[in-house]
């Protein structure tokens, strides 16, 4: 690993990987934003190192982190290939108890490839378990025998990071809409109350889903000071939820450096911001 080399964060949406640098020492300046784009579906390769364009990705990744003198790679893992669970302590203190609420969730994998991380909330008496099969995230394991210094972000955790960026210690509420699927977390007092994430087909689908959801987790009705939204399909998305926001607090959309309260040598760009941010806020590197 190269000593004072960059920090370069990665996600993607569609055919587009979008990255951020930043080099160390230079608070919240970023030396680039970028935008590569191919003809595949980016999330598809990089799941899986079997996948034909992987060796496309892997070079240009490489190119980048070459070019950039970067000695942290951190990637966004997506939503969908995890698992998230409020867990109450009377199941994760109990190993019985536990695993068999392990084995319900994931009940199609073998126990033995299933990565198990568990993450205080506000609630002092719960956790939530993330579970992950390595099996669905090989491509993952690749970069890191090609990086050595790779870090893997899951969704929710960029709510942490945009507390720690901001020093938001209100009530705010994150939504990450890509393409396919919508990720929520809830942050109260600067803790983690609670995240979820579902699937869609169109986007015009958004609201009922939210609202089923909403039925049987109350908190993604809740009050909350401020709304922050980004991704893919950030900007449609808002569009059909907003009528459903009126009493959540003030919606913002994280598409410009000043709403990410970071600077950048350039200023405009050929690709919406609101894509790039989980690129941008992972390169903080937390």
């Amino acid at each position: 690993m190269t000593e004072g080399g960059s920090c370069l964060g990665i996600c993607y949406a569609d055919n587009h990987l979008y990255y951020a640098v930043k080099n160390p020492g230079q608070d919240n300046l970023l030396h680039r934003i970028g935008c590569i784009d191919f003809n595949f579906d980016v999330r598809e390769a990089i799941t899986s190192n079997t996948h034909p364009g992987f060796p496309v990705l892997l070079n240009s990744l490489h190119d980048l982190k070459s070019d950039f003198n970067s000695n942290t790679l951190r990637v966004l893992i997506p939503a969908t290939q995890e698992c998230w669970s409020i867990v109450p302590r009377s199941v994760y203190e109990v190993a019985s108890e536990r695993e068999a609420h392990i084995r319900l969730l994931m009940r199609f994998h073998e126990r033995s490839a299933i990565e198990t991380t568990w993450h205080p909330v506000s609630k002092p008496d719960s956790q939530l378990l993330l579970l992950r099969d390595q099996a669905a995230v090989t491509g993952f394991e690749s970069l890191m025998h090609s990086f050595g210094n790779l870090e893997t972000v899951s969704d929710f955790e960029l709510a942490h990071s945009w507390q720690v960026h901001t020093k938001d210690n209100g009530a705010f509420i994150m939504v990450h809409c890509q393409y396919s699927y919508i990720s929520i977390t809830s942050y109260v007092l600067g803790k983690l109350r609670s995240s979820t994430y579902f699937k869609y087909d169109y986007v015009k689908d958004i609201p009922y889903l939210w609202n089923l959801y909403a039925a049987n987790m109350p908190w993604l009705s809740g009050i909350h000071d401020n709304i922050f939204i980004f991704g893919h399909s950030a900007k449609k998305a808002s569009e059909q939820l907003t009528p459903y926001w009126h009493d959540h607090g003030t919606l913002t959309v994280l598409d410009s450096l000043d709403t990410m309260q970071v600077t950048a040598t350039e200023k405009t760009y050929g690709f919406p911001l609101e894509s790039a941010f989980p690129a941008i806020l992972m390169s903080l590197n937390f």
